[in-house]
Order: structure tokens, then sequence, then C-alpha cells
């Protein structure tokens, strides 16, 4: 509370003593509790002391998610795609549509063909000075300030297609090839940038999946993306300047 006594208040915390234009308190901080502060100074070594104002501070998280998540991402679109390519009646399908999971399928409760896709690896490929990744924007109304940091990153996806024969398999992979030239847009509107498919074809036929044969066509989706968090910060209210002689 706001009831300091002096400089030597045995019911406060010394937080700092020395000389500096500026502190930041980072000890014993609860999120959404009220702290105040009070600035003693000296001009004598510590024998006479001159209050400053008293102010306030409630420390709380106010970072959020604005990274774009470049497996949701395709995840979503490569769905949404192969409905069409279903209803076109380029691939054929009990469901009416192919499923696409983030886990590998287990062959006896899924309906083939069938997709996985799997974060191969997501590393900073790009960094900025000071993780400044974009602008600092303004909301007039309601939040003020919001800067972000962050970086560009290297997102590796593994695509792969499911089918119980090459024929099946070779119209999913082209299928895979369009939707994916067919979003480079909706990619580019997300920061996603040099999208890259790589494709190639593998065969299982010694019954590994609980099926004779197993024809996959794996693709490898590369991009850059930017990963990033924004939070409210205030307005610079002073700026502190000295003049160098000489």
């Amino acid at each position: 509370s706001n009831t300091f006594t002096g400089p030597d208040d045995a019911g406060a915390f010394l937080v700092f003593d020395g000389s500096l234009d500026s502190f930041v308190d980072t000890q014993f901080l609860e999120n959404d509790v009220t702290y105040f502060y009070k600035p003693y100074y000296s001009a004598d070594h510590g024998t006479t002391w001159t209050p400053g104002a008293a102010v306030s501070a409630t420390p709380r998280a106010s970072y959020t998610d604005l990274s774009t998540d470049v497996l949701t991402l395709v995840r979503d679109r490569l769905e949404a795609g192969l409905k069409i390519e279903v209803e076109r009646g380029v691939i054929a399908s009990d469901l009416g549509y192919v499923q696409v999971f983030t886990a590998p399928p287990i062959a006896e409760t899924t309906s083939f063909p069938a997709v996985t896709i799997h974060l191969e690896s997501e590393k900073p490929a790009e960094r900025a000075l000071g993780e400044y990744i974009g602008g600092d924007e303004f909301d007039a109304v309601e939040f003020g300030w919001e800067e972000t940091d962050g970086w560009l990153a290297d997102v590796n996806l593994q695509i792969i297609g499911w089918c119980l024969n090459a024929d099946e398999r070779s119209a999913l992979r082209k299928s895979l090839r369009r939707i994916i030239l067919g979003n480079l847009g909706v990619f580019a509107a997300d920061g996603l940038e040099l999208v890259t498919l790589e494709q190639s074809d593998v065969d299982s036929l010694n019954g590994e999946y609980g099926v004779p044969g197993m024809f996959q066509t794996v693709n490898t989706f590369t991009c850059l993306a930017p990963v990033r968090v924004g939070g409210n910060v205030d307005a610079i209210s002073s700026v502190i300047s000295r003049s160098i002689d000489g």
C-alpha cells in the first residue's frame, strides 16, 4: 500500500540502491497484484533524503500468440481441397471426403485413401536486430500500443498420402500438388513465403500396415513463416537525453 514512512521503512522492501535513470522490478511479483513504489534521493551519500512521488504498477501477462501455425493452416486447406477433389470424381472415397490426420492411420479403422501431416522441423531462419519482426500497431479505442517480437521460421512438414493401389496414389499425388498450388495466395496472405513441395512415391508390400499393400505418396512441404508474440505496452511519455561536450 501507499503508506511509506521514509527511506528506512521496515514495512517496505528495498528494490534498488544506487544511481540510475530507470528501474525494472522483476523479483517476487505476482500477476494482477498492485505494487506501490516510492523513490528517495540523497545528494550527500545518505545523510539527507528527499522523497519523490509514489507510483503504482500491476504486473500481468500481456503477450498473445500472433504466429501462423503452418501445420494447422496446411491441414485445413488440404482437407477442404480434397473434399473438392472427391466431389469432382478425381478421388473415390466412401466417406465423401478424404480424412487428414496428424498421426499415422490405423488400417482397421481408417477409410482409404487418407492423408497424414506431421511437423518435421521448425527453426529460426532469419533473425532481426532485437528480435524485431513487425511494426508496432496502435489501437486508440481499446488496447493502445502493441509491439511484437519473434523471427522468421523455416518450417518443414511431411505430408503422406496413403492408398491401397498405385493408380489411386497417382491421382492423390496430383491432387495434393494442385491443392498446394491453388492455395499459394492463401498461404501468402497468412505470411508464408517461399513455399515448396517435393514429392516421391514409396511402396510397402510386406503387410506391415495390416493390408497386403500400402502405396504412399510422400510430400515435403517447406516454407518461411512468421513466428511471433505480441503484447500491449504503454506509449513513451518521456525521453532522457544528455549532451556530450566536445
